[in-house]
């Protein structure tokens, strides 16, 4: 479970709102730089989640693939296999070990979840985060609305390439997630993003 609510957390950075951004306009424009290039990304990842007191609750590793418009593709490979899929319309989460698979609409609310940060429209950027950059290539954003499911996103940026994010929720929960392997603007055909319900599974489905 708690590699799922940080997954919804890593499900947006995008969304449509009309107000502008808090923070130096230059720091803004820095991370637009950065991030608008990007039409895909895929990386090898290791995801540690830690409590208020630095207790490591779960750890994981496996592969991040990510497209604009709003696809998405989380396969964990340890220590339980899981994969998490979204075509921008619906949003599968598929636990193998337990024969089950979750089935809802993709919701890209900017406030309520952060990932695809590399995958949408900025606007949300520009509407949504007070923007700070603390050093070259590192961001810190600060939800300006109530109703977010994190308190903080730290981006860190090496040589142009995303190399990390740190979430912080509102209870002091931090979830690190580090990049390797990356490569930038890969083809990645459309099925990627779309799951096959294997037979047999149990569907839930939160329409």
């Amino acid at each position: 479970m708690a590699f799922f609510k940080s997954m919804l957390s890593l499900l947006a950075l995008v969304g449509s709102m009309s107000t502008h951004a808090g923070g130096d306009p230059e720091d803004i424009q820095q991370l637009r730089n950065l991030l608008q290039p990007i039409t895909s990304l895929a990386a090898q990842f290791e995801q540690q989640i830690t409590d208020a007191n630095g207790l490591e609750l779960q750890g994981s590793k496996g592969l991040f693939q990510v497209a604009k418009p709003n696809s998405l593709r989380w396969t964990v490979e340890h220590p339980l296999p899981q994969q998490v899929i979204s075509d921008g319309i619906t949003l599968w989460v598929y636990d193998e070990d337990l024969e089950q698979v979750m089935v809802q609409p993709f919701a890209g609310n900017i406030q309520s979840a952060p990932a695809m940060l590399f995958s949408g429209d900025l606007q949300a950027l520009d509407s949504s985060y007070f923007v700070q950059q603390l050093s070259a290539g590192q961001f810190l954003l600060t939800p300006e609305q109530g109703g977010s499911l994190f308190s903080s996103v730290q981006i860190d940026f090496d040589n142009l390439l995303p190399v990390s994010i740190v979430l912080t929720d509102n209870l002091g929960q931090v979830t690190r997630i580090s990049f390797a392997e990356v490569d930038y603007n890969p083809v990645l055909p459309p099925d990627l993003f779309i799951f096959d319900i294997p037979s047999g599974v149990d569907v839930i489905r939160n329409d």
